[in-house]
Protein backbone atom coordinates (compact mmCIF):
# COMPACT_ATOMS: atom_id res chain seq x y z
CA UNK A 1 0.00 0.00 0.00
CA UNK A 2 3.27 2.07 0.63
CA UNK A 3 4.03 1.81 -2.94
CA UNK A 4 1.18 3.11 -4.43
CA UNK A 5 1.28 6.78 -2.62
CA UNK A 6 5.28 6.77 -4.34
CA UNK A 7 4.12 6.67 -7.39
CA UNK A 8 3.25 10.22 -8.00
CA UNK A 9 7.01 11.36 -6.19
CA UNK A 10 8.81 8.96 -8.49
CA UNK A 11 7.29 10.73 -12.10
CA UNK A 12 9.72 11.93 -13.97
CA UNK A 13 10.25 14.95 -16.86
CA UNK A 14 11.92 14.36 -19.80
CA UNK A 15 12.94 16.76 -22.53
CA UNK A 16 12.51 16.71 -26.51
CA UNK A 17 14.69 19.49 -28.73
CA UNK A 18 15.75 19.53 -32.73
CA UNK A 19 19.07 20.37 -31.33
CA UNK A 20 18.97 17.28 -28.74
CA UNK A 21 20.36 13.69 -29.45
CA UNK A 22 18.43 10.38 -28.50
CA UNK A 23 22.31 9.60 -26.02
CA UNK A 24 21.26 12.34 -24.33
CA UNK A 25 19.68 11.65 -21.19
CA UNK A 26 16.50 13.85 -21.87
CA UNK A 27 17.13 16.41 -19.60
CA UNK A 28 16.64 20.36 -20.23
CA UNK A 29 19.98 21.00 -20.79
CA UNK A 30 20.85 17.92 -23.09
CA UNK A 31 17.60 16.60 -23.91
CA UNK A 32 16.61 13.90 -26.74
CA UNK A 33 16.08 14.36 -30.30
CA UNK A 34 13.47 12.36 -31.13
CA UNK A 35 9.76 12.27 -29.35
CA UNK A 36 10.00 8.78 -30.22
CA UNK A 37 13.13 8.00 -27.60
CA UNK A 38 11.00 9.89 -24.89
CA UNK A 39 7.67 7.52 -25.60
CA UNK A 40 10.64 4.43 -25.22
CA UNK A 41 11.51 5.36 -21.70
CA UNK A 42 8.43 7.01 -20.29
CA UNK A 43 6.61 5.21 -17.85
CA UNK A 44 2.93 6.16 -15.61
CA UNK A 45 3.24 9.46 -14.58
CA UNK A 46 6.42 10.98 -16.66
CA UNK A 47 5.93 14.05 -18.63
CA UNK A 48 7.89 14.88 -21.93
CA UNK A 49 7.98 18.82 -22.76
CA UNK A 50 8.13 19.04 -26.58
CA UNK A 51 10.67 21.99 -27.65
CA UNK A 52 9.67 23.99 -30.71
CA UNK A 53 10.20 22.98 -34.30
CA UNK A 54 8.53 20.20 -36.20
CA UNK A 55 9.08 16.40 -35.63
CA UNK A 56 8.41 13.95 -38.43
CA UNK A 57 8.57 11.03 -36.25
CA UNK A 58 5.68 7.98 -36.24
CA UNK A 59 5.09 7.83 -31.81
CA UNK A 60 4.41 4.69 -29.94
CA UNK A 61 4.31 4.85 -26.29
CA UNK A 62 6.69 1.64 -25.00
CA UNK A 63 4.27 2.06 -21.61
CA UNK A 64 0.96 3.04 -20.57
CA UNK A 65 0.31 5.67 -18.13
CA UNK A 66 -2.40 4.98 -15.62
CA UNK A 67 -5.80 6.88 -14.40
CA UNK A 68 -4.39 8.62 -11.67
CA UNK A 69 -0.97 8.75 -13.52
CA UNK A 70 -0.97 9.48 -17.35
CA UNK A 71 1.88 9.81 -19.64
CA UNK A 72 2.01 12.93 -20.73
CA UNK A 73 3.21 14.74 -23.65
CA UNK A 74 3.28 18.61 -23.90
CA UNK A 75 4.98 22.03 -25.76
CA UNK A 76 7.47 23.51 -23.24
CA UNK A 77 6.28 26.41 -22.28
CA UNK A 78 3.38 27.06 -24.81
CA UNK A 79 6.29 26.97 -27.83
CA UNK A 80 5.32 26.03 -31.02
CA UNK A 81 5.21 22.20 -31.58
CA UNK A 82 4.26 20.07 -34.79
CA UNK A 83 4.17 16.55 -35.23
CA UNK A 84 3.83 15.30 -38.55
CA UNK A 85 4.61 11.51 -39.91
CA UNK A 86 4.52 13.08 -43.21
CA UNK A 87 7.85 13.36 -45.31
CA UNK A 88 9.32 16.67 -46.43
CA UNK A 89 8.91 16.53 -50.35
Amino acid sequence: MGLLGLSPALAADYYVSPSGSDSSPGTLSQPFLTIQKAASVMMAGDTAFIRVGVYRETVTPANSGTQNAPITFMPYNGESVTISGADVI
